[in-house]
């Protein structure tokens, strides 16, 4: 069963490795063999693994990649966050990019995540 703040991502990150809650992860930006990991305290890591990675680690229910070079924290997508530029809106401002392949599979676990959070 899942626990709020238990779940952690180790990071090697400036020669050491630092741990940060999996509920704290807002969005990851890949840049090739590079991903940035943005934090919801507003803070960015960079660190030399590839988004594919981060992928296999985070739970699918929670963390959903919407683009080749974005994957998202769906507790932080507004929930008005579609508009004809296919583009996400986190609660921080951000917007990124829908990959048009990937547009049904996102709607679908979108409303899929809602569901769960009013049953």
């Amino acid at each position: 069963s899942y626990q709020r703040g238990t779940h952690r991502i180790t990071l090697p990150y400036l020669n050491r490795t630092i741990f940060i809650a999996v509920d704290d992860v807002v969005c990851l930006q890949g840049e090739g063999n590079y991903t940035f990991l943005f934090t919801r305290d507003r803070k960015q890591y960079l660190v030399s693994k590839t988004l594919k990675e981060f992928e296999k680690t985070l739970d699918p229910t929670i963390f959903l990649r919407i683009h080749k070079s974005y994957i998202v924290n769906l507790a932080y997508v507004q929930r008005s966050m579609f508009n004809r530029e296919r583009q996400v809106r986190l609660a921080d401002g951000r917007e990124f990019a829908i990959s048009r392949r990937r547009m049904k599979d996102i709607t679908q676990k979108l409303a899929q995540y809602w569901q769960r959070l009013l049953n």
